[in-house]
């Protein structure tokens, strides 16, 4: 105990600067070591020969292409989602800052999310808590939407790898439409339900209907279906042809791996899906070529969008996280005494 406080009092006495240096060196060693794994019985010849052969310009404006659409899609997605429950939101108004969270997965992908979080709170006058819910909300309606999807492909394309998933998807999302059912129409009967119906910060799961699910749901399914395709794409600029039901097929769990929350673009995890997922088709060093070239493209478009508001809002969100963990410390931490 007395070494995890040491830990905490020396990680919290360091500058912003350096919480991010230090965050972004584990998140970087998490996602390197996971690359590395996965690359172990390849040469450097042999992935430097995959790159060659590769259509680049194909590549890069794929890749552009996605991240800019998703860019776009998500931020009518943030100003739908806050104009449903809480005070009407523009476009333009919530624009600074999902391009600020785009540039922040880049820099610092462990409060990248906190940038919604802020603009509700400084913007809508928003409780911290409950803009927090707010944004667990739409991860809500993403689970019901990618269970459902990974359900639909693995019945469609079964000897797809994804097929794995299907039971597990199934239970997911019977839980999650039992849970939002409750939430809806449900009555509550035991302590806990009372005490989860009267917590002011869930407003969003209090206050939802179910056509609020069917368009956010939507608005996420359309930035889903070019990703898609965008994966088939960058393997075609690899020269990999690839079945596209089978990348099709593999999309949920792809785009699973590229948004993980600990990874910057997917760096580790996609690699390790897209090599083991689509080993059958093409050559494992050029899907892990592919899959590298992938997480690193979209992380250097991601840099552009630090400048102008933007950045001010990203160096916010930062300056932001700093405040909260100085204002969190425990009287132990801050060598206070106890009362």
């Amino acid at each position: 105990m007395q070494i995890s406080r040491s830990l905490g009092r020396w990680f919290r006495s360091r500058s912003t600067t350096e919480h991010v240096l230090l965050q972004n060196l584990i998140v970087w060693t998490i996602g390197a070591g996971l690359v590395i794994y996965v690359s172990r019985g390849f040469t450097f010849h042999q992935l430097a020969a995959t790159l060659k052969r590769c259509d680049l310009t194909l590549f890069v404006a794929a890749n552009v292409g996605s991240v800019l659409l998703r860019w776009l899609l998500d931020t009518f997605l943030f100003a739908t989602l806050f104009s449903f429950f809480h005070r009407r939101t523009t476009y333009r108004e919530v624009l600074p800052a999902s391009t600020a969270l785009y540039f922040l997965q880049a820099v610092n992908v462990l409060v990248a999310d906190g940038a919604m979080v802020i603009f509700l709170h400084r913007r809508k006058g928003v409780e911290w808590l409950t803009a927090g819910w707010t944004m667990a909300f739409q991860g809500f309606v993403d689970a019901i939407l990618m269970s459902s999807l990974t359900i639909v492909l693995a019945l469609l394309v079964p000897w797809s790898p994804i097929r794995i998933a299907l039971p597990y998807a199934s239970a997911a999302l019977a839980f999650f439409v039992c849970v939002a059912f409750w939430w809806m129409h449900g009555t509550a009967t035991t302590r806990l339900g009372r005490w989860l119906k009267g917590r002011h910060g869930l407003r969003a799961f209090r206050m939802a209907r179910l056509h609020h699910y069917i368009v956010l749901a939507f608005i996420r399914f359309m930035m889903y279906v070019p990703n898609a395709f965008a994966f088939y794409i960058y393997l075609l600029a690899f020269r990999l042809h690839v079945p596209v039901a089978a990348v099709l097929a593999l999309s949920p769990a792809l785009m699973f791996a590229q948004s993980a929350p600990v990874s910057p673009s997917g760096l580790g995890p996609l690699q390790a899906v897209m090599v083991d997922g689509l080993a059958r088709f093409a050559p494992r060093d050029a899907l892990l070529m592919a899959s590298l070239g992938v997480s690193i493209v979209q992380l250097l478009c991601r840099i552009p969008m630090g400048v102008g508001s933007a950045g001010t809002f990203a160096r916010l969100v930062l300056s932001t996280e700093r405040s909260q963990e100085g204002s969190t410390r425990s009287p132990a931490d801050a060598g206070e005494p106890r009362s």
